[in-house]
């Protein structure tokens, strides 16, 4: 079945509805997901890719801020290729940061590229099966398929509880999430 056309409308109204979370409930949310973070089971010696956030994503800013004070690598993804899984580029708190495709923002290539074993991903939409609605790319479904095929990777979406959805329409390329970190909770995916 081709999920393309559902897909479509259900990221236009994610957008919408992502877009109406005011901004003083989007900060507070930022540090609660800050605090919950330690409650996640994570592999010893993580090395946690999070994103810059665009728009009204969640903003991973406050996470990685906390978790690079306590010694704890984190790093962000770059765009390497349209159709290409993404790489990682150390990130620190004064890592100069340059524009990249599709508005992002990422580390220069001064930076050492690591491989991460906790992925903090950013959605439009999730169900409580770990299914994520991304914005169409397949760069972290690429990503984290590729990573699977060596490790076991934690994957974790970031996201505002408000973005949960009954059902992700899922197809053979979609990656399911570990688990969802909000707010409110850690829902356990897949």
């Amino acid at each position: 079945m081709d999920y393309s056309f559902l897909k479509r409308r259900l990221r236009t109204q994610a957008v919408h509805k992502r877009s109406e979370i005011a901004l003083d409930h989007a900060l507070w949310c930022a540090q609660e997901v800050a605090r919950r973070f330690r409650d996640l089971p994570l592999p010893e010696n993580p090395v946690v890719s999070a994103y810059w956030p665009m728009k009204t994503e969640l903003d991973l800013r406050p996470l990685m801020a906390s978790l690079y004070a306590k010694g704890v690598p984190v790093c962000l993804p770059v765009v390497a290729g349209k159709d290409e899984p993404l790489l990682f580029r150390r990130w620190e708190p004064d890592a100069r940061l340059v524009a990249g495709p599709y508005g992002t923002e990422q580390p220069d290539e001064k930076y050492e590229t690591v491989v991460p074993n906790v992925l903090l991903l950013p959605l439009l939409a999730f169900d409580r099966a770990g299914g994520r609605l991304g914005y169409g790319g397949g760069f972290y479904d690429r990503t984290v398929a590729r990573l699977r095929e060596t490790g076991n990777p934690v994957v974790v979406g970031a996201a505002f509880a408000e973005q949960e959805i009954d059902s992700v329409p899922s197809e053979d390329t979609d990656e399911k999430m570990n688990f969802i970190l909000t707010q409110d909770e850690i829902v356990k995916g897949m």
